[in-house]
């Protein structure tokens, strides 16, 4: 007989439609647990975006605990230019540059080159190598001077101007070699990669004294001479070694760039205070503020249930437009500290800046949003900038600021990477994940069951089939028995 390839062929009964309803209403077995695992990934997602949220918050935040108060407009100078940090002040400084720091530099004879860098300058030696060495003076922290020593091996085929510069260049030392060609002839030039005396070289040749009286500092030329910067600020004269000076004024980077003009007064370096910094920063702070209200607003947000539309046998359920983390305890607490901590009061009893609604910034009662008066922030910022920085930094310990305080709720919840501790949000996500991982695998379990159970349907169903197909082809042949009687 014939196998039978689809359900419902030999009973006549559409067994196929059945098994495909009994196995949606197995499936429906999953629905409390893919709606819990729904639910779980919901809530690490909305926690991670307001993680997001917070950290771009405490960028701000950070800024005015301290840099946004300490931003230094630097003059423009001719002999010089200036970099300052936060470790800078303002003021004023006289500076005068008498002399740029040079690297030293030196050359070999063109004429010795015999007219091509290619030739082979030193003496055959049956296999033996010669030695280049060069040395440098160089300055360590303590104020000593160290001997440092780049040694060069040649062969008798490695003597050629173009091989021994590549011989020193692959050393990767504190010197720099090139070939260069003159109407006498090829030079090879050796350049320090270190300005001033610090830098100053020494150069000659061991086992070779042929290739010595090439490269030997006794006999090349000096094209620059290793020279210390020197200057003077606010009448002390100073000599560095480099054009980058950044140990005379605390915070300040003098970059020397030519030479003060004799007969001229000392030119003037001033630093003064960059008041629009702290509007940027502050006008950052409130974007970033507002941000975070709104996601926050959305994730606790609560939609009451349409129970109109329901019929007398249907169940109200939870709204899908709640927000994923409507009820929870722990966003609950993050908001209260967050808005109390920006509606209180900071700095000098005294001062006429003591809150933010002092800056011009409002802050809706019902939604947390901040709106900024900027003209009203530019007349304080212009009035007392630092009652204004008071009122962020704080006077100490005893008096923390505005900015003090936000940071560490932020740093509560978002963590520290530099002391790596891991804050409340983490540990709260890593939680839900562990959930949600657990529901993955009941989820699994639950589907197995559900395809052991229509599996089993399958067969009886099939069996059906198999024993109606039978019963039919026995009352086919009893017909006909008893048609061919009659």
């Amino acid at each position: 007989m014939a196998s039978i390839s689809s359900l419902g062929i030999g009973s006549g009964l559409d067994t196929e439609t059945m098994l495909a309803q009994i196995k949606a209403g197995e499936q429906t077995r999953l629905s409390p647990y893919t709606a819990l695992q729904t639910s779980y990934k919901s809530k690490v997602s909305s926690w991670g975006q307001i993680s997001a949220a917070l950290s771009a918050l405490q960028k701000p935040t950070k800024s005015l605990t301290n840099d946004a108060f300490n931003t230094l407009k630097v003059s423009s100078n001719t002999a010089f230019t200036a970099t300052a940090t936060s470790d800078a002040r303002a003021d004023t400084h006289s500076v005068t540059v008498e002399k740029l720091a040079t690297a030293h530099k030196i050359k070999t004879d063109a004429q010795k080159s015999q007219g091509s860098q290619d030739t082979q300058l030193g003496e055959t030696t049956s296999g033996n190598s010669r030695t280049v060495t060069i040395t440098q003076t160089v300055k360590q922290e303590d104020g000593t001077d160290k001997q440092v020593t780049m040694e060069v091996e040649l062969k008798d085929d490695e003597t050629s101007l173009s091989q021994i510069a590549k011989a020193i260049n692959r050393k990767d030392g504190g010197v720099s070699a090139s070939v260069q060609r003159t109407d006498d002839g090829y030079q090879l030039v050796l350049s320090s990669k270190t300005t001033g005396t610090d830098g100053e070289m020494t150069v000659s040749v061991s086992g070779d004294a042929k290739l010595d009286g090439v490269l030997n500092s006794n006999v090349m030329d000096v094209v620059s001479k290793a020279e210390d910067a020197k200057l003077t600020v606010d009448g002390s004269t100073y000599t560095r070694s480099s054009n980058n000076i950044s140990d005379i004024l605390d915070g300040i980077t003098l970059s020397l760039n030519a030479v003060s003009k004799q007969g001229e007064p000392a030119e003037q370096l001033t630093l003064t205070q960059d008041t629009s910094a702290i509007k940027t920063t502050v006008q950052d702070f409130v974007k970033a503020y507002n941000a975070l209200m709104t996601l926050t607003t959305n994730a606790s947000k609560y939609v009451p249930y349409d129970a109109s539309s329901i019929s007398d046998d249907q169940t109200a359920t939870t709204n899908a437009q709640n927000g994923a983390l409507m009820g929870d305890s722990t966003l609950r607490g993050m908001i209260s500290e967050v808005r109390s901590s920006v509606n209180g009061m900071y700095g000098e009893s005294d001062s006429d800046y003591s809150a933010l609604a002092d800056l011009g910034i409002k802050i809706d009662a019902a939604t947390g949003q901040m709106t900024l008066d900027e003209k009203k922030l530019d007349e304080a910022i212009a009035d007392n900038p630092n009652d204004v920085a008071s009122m962020f930094t704080g006077k100490g310990e005893d008096v923390p600021g505005l900015a003090n305080t936000l940071n560490d709720i932020i740093t509560k919840y978002v963590g520290d990477t530099d002391t790596k501790t891991d804050g409340i949000i983490k540990t709260s996500t890593k939680t839900l994940t562990e959930q949600s991982e657990q529901m993955q695998k009941q989820i699994d379990k639950t589907q197995r069951l559900i395809d052991a159970s229509v599996e089993r349907y399958r067969v009886q169903f099939q069996n059906l089939d198999t024993t109606m197909s039978k019963l039919n082809s026995m009352s086919s042949q009893l017909s006909a028995i008893l048609t061919s009687l009659g």
